[in-house]
């Protein structure tokens, strides 16, 4: 699995989840939503669920674009800030559409989950990734 992973190209995956959140966000009924309404209000967790996949694939396919070398804080804000930048802008096409409409709520869950993925990424899961991609291997740099 892992060198089918690391053959993946950097980016491939990002492409495919932007393509699915586009679907989502924009076709009138989009096939399954309505089986997913579980709850009054559960849209807004789908919303902080479907951004914090987004994100973290975000961020992980720049992590995978810079293995071995480390990400950068600044190249890691602009992955979350592009998946924050795109919930809004969704948002605004709905409201634009006139078959969905715009919700801050919406774009708040979107921004809450897209903040979520940088801090668990960041702060947990990168060490993992690497490790996984090291296969499995810790490396020290000397200094």
């Amino acid at each position: 699995m892992r060198k089918f992973l690391k053959k993946v190209p950097s980016g491939l995956v990002s492409v495919i989840v932007t393509i699915v959140i586009l679907y989502f966000s924009l076709s009138p009924h989009p096939v399954g939503a309505e089986e997913l309404m579980w709850f009054e209000g559960a849209d807004k967790l789908w919303h902080f669920i479907m951004y914090f996949v987004v994100a973290s694939v975000y961020f992980l396919d720049y992590a995978k674009y810079k293995f071995p070398h480390h990400t950068k804080l600044n190249g890691e804000a602009v992955t979350t800030v592009t998946a924050i930048v795109l919930g809004g802008v969704l948002e605004i096409l709905q409201g634009l559409s006139g078959s969905r409409q715009a919700s801050m709520a919406d774009f708040f869950a979107n921004t809450l989950g897209a903040i979520a993925a940088f801090l668990f990424i960041k702060f947990y899961f990168i060490s993992v990734f690497r490790r996984y991609f090291n296969g499995g291997h810790r490396h020290h740099h000397k200094h």
